[in-house]
């Protein structure tokens, strides 16, 4: 819902921005650092193995909680 309305607030104060206004280039800028360190700082989830899955293939997924830091 957040990165829906910064999206939305970056491209509408860009547009005016690029229209001339140095008030919504401000905007458009703050919501795009925004979108940038969100975008920086999420979870990723780490891909431990990758293979393609065809018909009549069965496989089983295991999952442990990680170890403390």
């Amino acid at each position: 819902m957040v990165e829906r309305l910064l999206r939305r607030l970056w491209t509408t104060s860009w547009r005016r921005g690029r229209s001339g206004s140095r008030a919504w280039l401000v905007v458009a800028a703050a919501a795009g650092g925004a979108r940038l360190l969100r975008y920086i700082a999420r979870d990723r989830e780490d891909v431990l193995y990758r293979t393609r899955v065809v018909a009549g293939d069965q496989f089983e997924i295991i999952a442990t909680d990680p170890k403390k830091k």
